[in-house]
């Protein structure tokens, strides 16, 4: 009874100052129409990121040393393994190549342009489409494992440059030909450091 008197009291009062009334309304829809849109978004925008996450972790989205740094050590392991699946392919298919050209019994000369066109060939897919993302996760394993840990890795022929950074010859040598040979130690270092990443929550 009381609460239905104190609505009769108040509705009296908002039909004295409709415009007021209404304007209050508005602004409350408008407002919380706002507080809506912003908590909406912020979920959309943090799904979009695990999204982004997942892609790159999956090799569907090229690796960025960005991109690398924001998975955790799962996700690595996950675009890690992706990366050397990719590049134990490419060297499948370089070896399964030269062994065909090995059983034509061509002359000395043919064979040795045969090969030469083969490795360029073979050099221009490695370098459009896995040299970025094999340097790029090489780079972040680094990145995450102890000297102690990297120390046991089998790697490929490497250089220091000035600023201490060890430049795989896979990279110094990119677009010569002559890196498809390490192709294979590659795949084999990035997946011996793939292996001893900590669980996440022991990172070091």
């Amino acid at each position: 009874m009381a609460l239905l008197e104190y609505i009769k009291t108040e509705l009296g009062e908002l039909k004295k100052a409709p415009v007021s009334c209404a304007f209050l309304i508005i602004v409350s829809i408008l407002s919380g129409i706002e507080i809506g849109s912003w908590h909406f978004s912020e979920r959309l925008e943090a799904k979009d990121g695990e999204i982004h996450r997942y892609r790159v972790a999956l090799g569907i989205d090229k690796a960025s040393d960005g991109s690398l740094v924001e998975l955790n050590n799962q996700e690595l392991l996950a675009k890690a393994t992706a990366t050397v699946a990719k590049l134990r392919d490419l060297d499948d298919q370089i070896r399964e190549r030269f062994k065909a050209m090995d059983s034509q019994k061509l002359s000395p000369h043919d064979l040795s342009e045969a090969q030469k066109a083969a490795t360029l060939e073979f050099s221009q897919e490695f370098e459009r489409n896995l040299s970025a993302d094999a340097d790029n996760v090489r780079l972040e394993l680094r990145r995450r494992l102890t000297p102690e840990a990297i120390a046991h890795v089998i790697r490929v022929p490497a250089f220091q440059t000035g600023g201490g950074v060890s430049v795989p010859i896979t990279d110094l040598m990119k677009g010569t030909g002559f890196e498809v040979g390490f192709i294979k130690g590659l795949a084999d270092e990035i997946e011996q450091m793939a292996k001893l990443l900590p669980p996440d929550s022991q990172k070091p």
